[in-house]
């Protein structure tokens, strides 16, 4: 199995992230500090689309791991080495990620 961005013509994953951090930049200066209406009817509609998952329930949880983390080569690294018993193919895509991560990225950076 090939990761999902190898086989798109548009190089683009099976992710995408939505930096939530940056929702505070749409808040609106009310007593209440509500998202600005765009954005919340935005994110309700992509909630309602199951297009949005909060990764806030057991089956839905997940962990970000970005490529210029100091720590991200080590684990993928692991995720690799366990990923090669079943599929060596995919394996080896991780491997790669996993050589230009961590040290090994340009902007390698503690994670925050």
């Amino acid at each position: 199995m090939k990761l999902d961005r190898s086989i798109n013509p548009n190089g683009r994953g099976k992710y995408a992230l939505l930096k939530l951090r940056r929702l505070d930049d749409y808040t609106e200066q009310t007593t209440f500090g509500e998202l600005s209406k765009p954005i919340a009817d935005a994110l309700k509609l992509l909630e309602v689309h199951g297009i949005l998952d909060w990764g806030n329930t057991v089956d839905s949880e997940f962990m970000v791991i970005r490529l210029k983390d100091r720590y991200a080569a080590l684990g993928l690294s692991g995720y690799a080495n366990a990923a090669r018993l079943d599929d060596p193919e995919y394996a080896g895509e991780i491997d790669e990620m996993a050589r230009r991560s961590g040290p090994y990225h340009p902007n390698c950076k503690k994670p925050d």
